[in-house]
């Protein structure tokens, strides 16, 4: 039986037995609470007796987008042991993590698609950020908040000034305590800004700092990490949460849950490589990664949300009068028609109707839908070139994705459009 020894910033102190990849595996968790000397000392202990040791939160590597810097007290714990291998998670954990996001998708077609994502942190999670980025134009860092306590102002955590922005936060990050890069459960000493949490749909990152700086009402959010408890579900439960996903493989095969983070997948690959002078290295962790049958665990945490099929529906003023009886636009009957129906032409989608109930009486599906408008009235279309109505109908669909509907009728708009909205669906 493989030995493997996890040194954690957390307060956890036991042992248990996993069967990994057709092995069966000893793992010890010791906690140091952030101390470095403690740290240190059980390194020394168990080096030559464990066949491989996990730094739980105890990185050796600091990186924030591109930009990388050392960090001193982890970066000796890495270079310890003479005899075990000693490791961080961060020789698998991109990898994991874009797999991982990859997996969920496919599981849950739009589950990220077009939302707008708050990375709770970014730091050290460069293959997190880099897979939701691609699926949504919308992403900011929650990292000079957390870190620094910086106030909500704009540009501040965009992916506009990250790089910008990340040599000077790592600079200041690289001789700091363990407990402030890994932030723990509790309460914080100072409040942080609630707006950018307000303001996302999904929240990727770290649990523990998510737990710590997260207002208590996050309804309907999507909290994506790569590790949790069940203790941690319950407390994304309490708050609202609606979809919490795991990242990385669960080790026991059990409830498919990842409660294991990166450093102790990265122990146990470390401990299962064929040859044990083979460098510690993603090459090296490929093939036994290639082994590993999972799927990132996406769990429904408000029953009453859980297995809701969406949709949208797309239309339009049929004339002026229909602009007037809106309730935002009431107050245009006072104006000439041909001024507001050219205006309201140049307006943005909106939603203006949310369908709920529905329910199939033979299979018990249940759905829901979104009425999206457009403000031009079939005159206004025929007038503007089509690709003004094109441009509308794909900031539309966007919208729709955002709002979880996995299709969208065109209904009239198919005559508009010209191509039965075969455009469109290749466009959005």
């Amino acid at each position: 039986m493989l030995e493997i020894l996890i040194i954690g910033i957390h307060s956890r102190t036991d042992e248990e037995t996993l069967h990994f990849l057709g092995r069966n595996l000893h793992v010890r968790y010791c906690a140091c609470n952030g101390d470095a000397a403690q740290a240190e000392a059980l390194i020394r202990q168990f080096d030559g007796h464990a066949d491989a040791i996990g730094l739980d939160g105890l990185p050796a590597t600091l990186q924030l987008g591109s930009v990388q810097r050392a960090h001193a007290a982890g970066a000796s714990l890495a270079r310890m042991a003479q005899q075990t291998p000693v490791v961080d998670g961060s020789g698998i954990r991109a990898g994991l993590e874009r797999w991982g996001v990859i997996l969920a998708g496919r599981a849950q077609p739009g589950i990220f698609a077009q939302k707008r994502i708050l990375m709770a942190p970014g730091l050290n999670h460069p293959g997190l950020a880099q897979a939701l980025s691609r699926r949504s134009r919308t992403l900011r860092y929650a990292d000079p908040i957390i870190y620094f306590g910086l106030p909500d102002f704009p540009g501040v955590g965009s992916q506009a000034t990250l790089e910008q922005a990340a040599p000077f936060t790592l600079d200041q990050l690289k001789d700091a305590p363990f407990r402030r890069i890994h932030p723990q459960p509790g309460t914080p000493a100072h409040a942080r800004s609630d707006d950018p949490f307000v303001w996302a749909d999904v929240i990727a990152g770290e649990i523990g700092a998510i737990r710590r700086y997260a207002p208590d009402t996050l309804q309907h959010k999507t909290v994506v990490v790569e590790a949790a408890t069940p203790d941690d579900l319950d407390d994304l439960r309490r708050r609202g949460v609606s979809i919490a996903v795991t990242l990385m493989p669960s080790l026991d095969g059990t409830d498919g849950l990842g409660r294991w983070p990166a450093a102790v997948i990265e122990a146990a690959l470390a401990a299962l490589r064929p040859n044990p002078h083979a460098p510690l290295s993603e090459d090296t962790y490929l093939d036994l990664m290639a082994d590993i049958q999972w799927t990132p665990a996406i769990r429904y945490l408000q029953p009453d949300e859980a297995g809701i099929n969406r949709f949208a529906f797309l239309i339009h003023p049929l004339k002026v009068d229909f602009i007037h009886r809106d309730p935002k636009f009431r107050w245009t009957r006072y104006l000439p028609d041909g001024l507001v129906e050219r205006v309201a032409a140049y307006l943005p989608p909106t939603v203006v109707g949310h369908i709920t109930g529905g329910q199939s009486p033979t299979t018990g599906q249940r759905i829901e839908g979104y009425l999206i408008t457009l403000g031009a009235t079939p005159r206004q279309m025929m007038q503007h070139d089509p690709h003004f109505t094109y441009k509308r109908i794909n900031t539309a669909a966007r919208m729709a994705e955002r709002l979880g509907a996995r299709l969208m009728g065109l209904g009239a708009f198919t005559s508009v459009v010209g191509d039965a909205g075969i455009t469109v669906a290749h466009e959005a």
